[in-house]
């Protein structure tokens, strides 16, 4: 049997008893793939899965040698480093106060005590001596009825302020007539309260060296 495959426009009949094959040669479309759609292949390797142990880094050793500071330079170091602790004022953290007064007081006597600071500052402080109070109250904790105002007076001979330089301690000493001031009856137990406080009375020797503070402190005292 004869085949005959032809292409184009003109094609002859082919007698009845042949077969014709015609093929036509068309190209397949490609799909057309979005960038957006494509997939990412990523291979991975056996060695990635594991942990890689950090290798040591070696850097340089820089020496640096400095030079010692001479006699000036120390001198006005430690004077900068003073001027800041004063524009801080924090003598109120370093200068404490404490109160040394007798357990029992017989009636119709003066109170002496004894107000200590001790300077744990850098510094000299200078502490005012017209700041000091006292005062009692009862056992129910109310203040006890006050029989005459006194102001402050100064009593041995102290001066306006006083220097306490660093490391040491001074025992302010006072006497107060309670009696006469307040009505204290006997066989009673109270407590007073001693204070000082100073907050805008500067020195004239030494302003910015002035203790700007107020601290107080209590003693239980029974009138005998």
């Amino acid at each position: 049997m004869l085949a005959y495959a032809q292409t184009g426009k003109s094609e002859k009949t082919a007698p009845k008893d042949t077969i014709v094959v015609i093929e036509q040669e068309k190209k397949a479309r490609q799909p057309v793939v979005s960038p957006l759609f494509q997939e990412k292949v990523t291979v991975i390797k056996l060695g990635d899965t594991t942990k890689k142990k950090k290798r040591p880094t070696y850097k340089d050793t820089v020496i640096v040698v400095r030079k010692a500071l001479t006699k000036e330079q120390l001198k006005e170091r430690e004077e900068k480093r003073i001027r800041e602790q004063l524009k801080k004022n924090n003598f109120c953290e370093c200068v404490k106060m404490d109160v040394n007064a007798p357990e029992i007081l017989k009636r119709g006597t003066y109170l002496n005590y004894d107000v200590i600071f001790k300077n744990d500052c850098e510094i000299d402080v200078w502490i005012s001596t017209k700041h000091f109070r006292s005062r009692p109250e009862n056992s129910f904790g109310k203040p006890v009825k006050e029989l005459r105002k006194l102001s402050f007076v100064k009593k041995f001979g102290m001066p306006d302020f006083v220097n306490v330089k660093p490391g040491e301690s001074y025992a302010f000493k006072m006497s107060d007539d309670v009696f006469f001031q307040y009505d204290l009856n006997k066989g009673e137990a109270y407590t007073f309260y001693f204070e000082h406080r100073n907050f805008g009375d500067r020195s004239k020797d030494a302003p910015g060296k002035t203790y700007l503070c107020g601290q107080k402190r209590t003693k239980l005292i029974v009138v005998r």
